[in-house]
């Protein structure tokens, strides 16, 4: 456990915007939980609030897009310096929400499968079931893979290659233009506070988009 617990704590000084609580300090309730309907609904409301959506899809893909980053980041960074993806077991990986920006907490980490399995097998796949109710599969797809490669762009090259590596998973592949790795659908963040466009926007420049990354407000 020593390694992985060293490997996680490594992601968190390289993205110290992503608070995450391991070993004693870490406690929170499974992310398990965020299948349930009442609790994704708090959540909304939460996000909502934070980022003035009025639309509850836009505060869904948000904070979707914000778990999907702090799992990649675990993820593939732990895969980096171990071989393999962090043990994402639903009803171990822990979370907690202050006004939804999401803690992530591991309690007993340890190794896993791949990323890709562990993120979008086990975590991802059944969150977008559950919350497909609020907006379309394909948008929250589209954040996955927008958030894959930032967590590769933030960790480094080495992280960048594992985060190709998973993008070639069904689910995501097609998701990124090639080449520019500007997106094929919009995470509607733009709804929220007009003109904060993404870097990876894939609306048309005349509608705002001025290609600077404003990914740490949409968290």
């Amino acid at each position: 456990m020593g390694e992985t617990e060293d490997a996680i704590r490594w992601v968190r000084d390289r993205t110290p915007h992503y608070l995450v609580r391991v070993g004693a300090e870490a406690g929170g309730r499974p992310t398990a939980d965020l299948l349930d309907p009442d609790v994704t609904v708090a959540l909304i409301a939460e996000v909502g609030g934070r980022i003035g959506a009025a639309e509850a899809r836009v505060a869904v893909s948000t904070l979707f897009l914000g778990f999907a980053s702090r799992l990649w980041c675990l993820a593939i960074g732990t895969a980096e310096l171990t071989g393999r993806g962090l043990d994402l077991d639903p009803d171990a990986l822990g979370w907690s929400s202050f006004r939804g920006s999401l803690t992530l907490h591991c309690r007993t980490p340890r190794l896993g499968a791949t990323p890709a399995e562990e993120v979008i097998d086990r975590q991802l796949t059944p969150l977008v079931r559950a919350w497909s109710r609020w907006i379309a599969p394909g948008a929250l797809w589209g954040n996955a893979a927008s958030a894959l490669r930032g967590a590769g762009t933030v960790l480094g090259p080495a992280a960048m290659s594992l985060a190709e590596e998973a993008l070639a998973h069904p689910l995501l592949a097609g998701r990124l233009e090639p080449g520019t790795s500007r997106r094929r659908s919009c995470c509607l963040f733009y709804r929220a506070r007009p003109g904060a466009y993404c870097g990876d926007c894939p609306l048309p420049r005349h509608q705002g988009f001025d290609g600077r990354d404003r990914s740490s407000i949409r968290r």
